[in-house]
This record gives C-alpha cells, structure tokens and sequence, in this order.
C-alpha cells in the first residue's frame, strides 16, 4: 500500500491525506471485508497543512489554499476535506479569507514553538454547551471527578504496557537484556494499573496525588524499558518534559504536542471546557482537562512512533539546540499518519483519531448521566 503524502519544496508543507491501517494485505481473501477498508479509506481522505518555513504565507483562490514562499506559489490544497493547519515555524502569515474559511469549515489553525507545544490557536467563536459544562463543574468534587481521574491514569499505565508488549514481541528472540527487564517491570506496572482503578480517598485532592505517585511509580518503569529498548542505537537517559535538550525528549515533546492540538480539538468539539479537569487540578488559564486526556494517547499516537523510527534508523538533525526543520517535518508525518492510522476498537474499524474524537464525546456522557462509566482507550498490541 503506497503512503499518498508528500514534503512540498523546501519542507513546507506535509499532506497527510489518507489513513492506512499499517498492515499489508488486511481482508485478505474476505472481498466483504476488503470492500469495507476501501470504503473507510474514502470516506477518511483529507490532508492536514504543516507549514514550517519561515516566511511563508497561506492564502486562499477559489481552487484552494496556496502556501507562496518569497512570492512563489510552491503549493496549491484543494479546499475539500481540509482537516487542520500547523503553523510550525515564526514569520508565517495568513490571509483573513484563510482564516475566514477555516472558521466556517470548523477548521483549527494551531501555531506551535520549536518544542512543540501550541501556544495559540484560530478556531470559530461558539457557544459550549452549558448544561454540559455545569455538569463537568460539578463532577470536580464528586465520585464522577474521581472515577474519570483513576480512569485516566489506569488507561495510561495500561497503554503503555500494551506498547512494550508489542515491541516485546518482535524482540524477543534476540534482544536478552530486554527481554531479561520485560517480566518483571510489566509486572509491576499491571499491579499499579490495577491500584490506580480501585483506589479510594477521603476527597478528590488527596486521591490526585496518590494517583500520580502511582502515575510516576508506573513512568519509571516504562521509561526503563524504553531506555534499554532504543540502547545502542541512541543515547536515552530517560525521559524530560519541555525544556529537555536530547534529541529522544525532544522528538517525544515536539510529537506530544501534536497530539495536544488534536486533543484540544476534539474537547471543544464535544461541547466540553478545556479548562474543567479531574487528574490535573483546574488552574486558571491552563487547558488542565487536555492534559487528563491525553495521558491515554501518549504512548500509542507518540512514542510508538518516535521508537520505531529511531530503531529504523530514520535520521534526524539539530540546530541551535532544537529540532530542524526536516526532522519536524519527518516526526510531524509519522504522528499524523499514526493518528490517521486505522484499528479495532471495541468492535468498530476506526481512525486513532476518531477514538480520541469518540473518547471525549464518552466523557460527556458519563458526565450527564448517559452512560455508568467511562472506559479508557486501550491500544492493543
């Protein structure tokens, strides 16, 4: 199956237009099944914009959106089935018909630093939905803020397990030291997954941080694991949040916020605040309820990714001590296809990022009363 996206002249721009499900051959000799796929493939065309260059400009024609660098039109998108715009790099400037069309269309503009993290975004002006929204509120101090906050880090804890099973698995006949680590720290991190569903607390604060010392008990596992799983053939100390300097963190920070934009996304789409949480504490002005969700996402949108393309041996360079462009761009591709990625989730073939669309819908079910619980998005393996 061939990959139909394109890096445009001088790493404008990456096309991510169709999903694939990252295994060849899938429905086999079901026509049925094989019939099913081609139409999911259709039904999830559409491209995302990563501009990087600085100095870019992003207008718009009747035909499309056109990217001009210093004046020369290196690239026209059809306006059909635009699904978002990364503006990755300072200096770039856009047309209010652009910006005009993508609020009508629904259509994020996110601009993101060197790490990766987004620190604005073009959206349409809407109204949330408010009795929604009061639920959320109310849900901070009850057993539902509770029963989603161990949600949250049961899921992640149990992803990432799901992620070195898979790696596990391909390495088992020639990787010893890995293999020698495996057994005893997936051990552990079931035990705390475990722990952190059936934990119980006087009130919802104390409960945060029981659930985050078992969060970081779990992540010291995990990230031990990773650091034998990439030795040899990168350096790994472990891992560091924003700021970190390593090439590894650096592509883990820069993929994570990525996946923060579509998080984001999908939170508004579902009428939900982004600033209402349960495992974070509500801060103001801080998008705390993006930071629960996508502690599901993290290792099967991201980390998948960085390792299996470090172990490939994809090359990536820095400058000054940050990502350059092309590697942005290599990353950038990875984790949206990887998002574009079709899979089973209970029962159903779906893009990740219809999960995630779908994971933040759950949750405001749960809140207003339309469903018992909320289930994690388990990745398998």
């Amino acid at each position: 199956m061939s990959r139909d996206y394109s890096i445009e002249e001088e790493d404008i721009i990456i096309k991510v237009p169709k999903a694939e499900t990252g295994q060849p051959e899938q429905g086999g000799k079901d026509p049925v099944k094989k019939r099913k796929l081609e139409y999911q493939k259709l039904e999830s065309e559409g491209f995302e914009l990563v501009v990087s260059t600085p100095g870019a400009f992003i207008g718009k024609t009747r035909k499309g959106v056109v990217i001009k660098n210093k004046g020369v039109v290196v690239h026209e998108a059809p306006l059909n089935n635009l699904q978002h715009i990364f503006v990755t790099s300072p200096s770039v400037t856009l047309s209010s018909n652009v910006v005009a069309f993508c609020a009508e269309k629904k259509i994020p503009i996110d601009f993101m630093e060197h790490g990766g993290m987004p620190y604005a975004r073009l959206y349409p002006l809407q109204a949330g939905n408010v009795p929604l929204q009061l639920a959320q509120l109310k849900a901070v101090e009850d057993i539902r803020g509770a029963h989603l906050a161990k949600t949250f880090v049961h899921g992640k804890i149990k992803n990432q397990i799901n992620l070195v099973k898979y790696y596990h698995k391909y390495r088992k006949s020639f990787d010893a030291e890995f293999v020698a680590a495996f057994n005893t720290k997936v051990s552990a991190m079931d035990g705390l997954a475990e722990e952190a569903k059936e934990l119980s607390a006087a009130d919802n604060e104390t409960l945060r941080g029981q659930l985050f010392s078992i969060e970081g008990r779990a992540a010291n596992e995990y990230w031990q694991l990773a650091t034998i799983l990439l030795d040899g053939v990168i350096v790994f100390d472990g891992r560091e949040r924003q700021g970190a300097t390593d090439l590894v963190n650096s592509l883990l920070n820069y993929g994570y916020g990525i996946l923060y934009s579509k998080i984001w996304n999908a939170v508004i789409r579902s009428g939900l605040s982004p600033y209402i949480s349960y495992l974070h504490k509500p801060q103001s002005g801080k998008p705390t309820l993006i930071f629960d969700l996508i502690e599901e996402f993290r290792s099967q949108a991201v980390d998948r990714v960085v390792f299996s393309m470090i172990n490939k041996g994809v090359e990536f360079t820095r400058e000054d001590d940050i990502l350059s462009v092309d590697c942005r761009n290599k990353l950038a591709t990875g984790v949206l296809e990887r998002i574009n990625t079709i899979e089973n989730f209970r029962g159903k073939e779906q893009r990740l990022i219809e999960v995630i669309k779908g994971q933040a819908r759950a949750v405001g079910d749960y809140l207003l009363g339309e469903s018992s619980r909320y289930a994690p998005y388990i990745g398998k393996w």
